[in-house]
């Protein structure tokens, strides 16, 4: 009688947000997978810090997986960013030079392990955060006059814009730029693929708010969350609270994901796969 084969792995590596991507009350993107592909694949959750401190984390998988008898691994969610382009002097913030060094080694260790040789990666980007809008007051009749205020409103608004709220902010979005950029550039790989997850929920909440196809849609002063006077927030469902995600943005992650998937791989479709 045969050794019983081992069902094949996805595995999603990243921060809290993968971590906590396996509840169901917030339809992560884990549990979503686990539906989709219960019976077929074992969905492994390796969520938990930053790029930096998940590296030992990353080389234990990485031997776990290239093991004799280990099952197949189908495919690998980089999920990072959200805790690494937090502003210093917080703990968690990672230069976004070494940040692309980190994906990069990551990437590159996969593609070169022979055992791993048809195995596929997603770089997710890190999402946008959920900054409450603070709006200004109108200026009453008595005010100092019309230059005075205007003078105040701009001063205001350069202050608001140098605020480390929105300054995490935008750091967020140059981190998903980088992550789209290093997913291009293994493209010729066949293997890796990015999915702008930032640009998702971007659109989703410009829908939400009927901008989406407006000339200023994406002005990075009136971007959903951004906290600036001119930008409105994203809706109820989308955030917990202002960084981990709800069953809305989950549920854009894990379609997006398993579009991206079926679109460059559709051979991992779970009709496909060996229950």
């Amino acid at each position: 009688m045969g050794v019983k084969k081992k069902r094949p792995e996805i595995v999603l590596f990243g921060d809290s947000l993968t971590e906590w991507g396996f509840d169901e009350d917030t339809r992560g993107f884990g549990w979503a997978l686990q539906q989709a592909y219960k019976d077929k694949a074992v969905i492994v959750n390796e969520g938990i810090y930053t790029s930096t401190l998940l590296e030992p984390n990353f080389r234990r998988l990485v031997e776990q997986a290239v093991e004799p008898g280990a099952g197949q691994t189908l495919l690998v969610t980089i999920f990072l960013g959200a805790n690494d382009a937090c502003l210093p002097p917080w703990t968690a913030h990672v230069p976004l030079p070494r940040f692309e060094a980190n994906i990069r080694e990551f990437v590159e260790t996969i593609l070169s392990k022979e055992e791993l040789y048809d195995t596929k990666i997603v770089l997710i980007t890190p999402p946008p955060i959920n900054i409450k809008s603070r709006k200004r007051a109108a200026p009453q009749d008595g005010d100092l006059g019309p230059a005075f205020a205007a003078t105040v409103s701009k001063l205001s608004k350069e202050d608001r814009k140098q605020d480390r709220g929105y300054q995490t902010y935008l750091s967020k979005k140059r981190y998903g730029e980088k992550i789209m950029e290093i997913a291009k550039s293994f493209e010729h790989t066949g293997c890796v693929a990015g999915l702008n997850f930032w640009k998702a929920l971007i659109d989703a909440a410009l829908d939400d708010q009927q901008r989406l196809g407006d000339e200023d849609a994406y002005d990075e002063e009136r971007l959903p969350g951004c906290g600036l006077e001119e930008a409105e927030e994203f809706g109820e469902g989308y955030f917990t609270d202002g960084l981990h995600l709800d069953g809305k943005s989950y549920d854009i992650l894990s379609k997006g994901l398993v579009d991206l998937m079926l679109e460059r791989w559709p051979e991992l479709a779970p009709g496909k796969l060996e229950g």
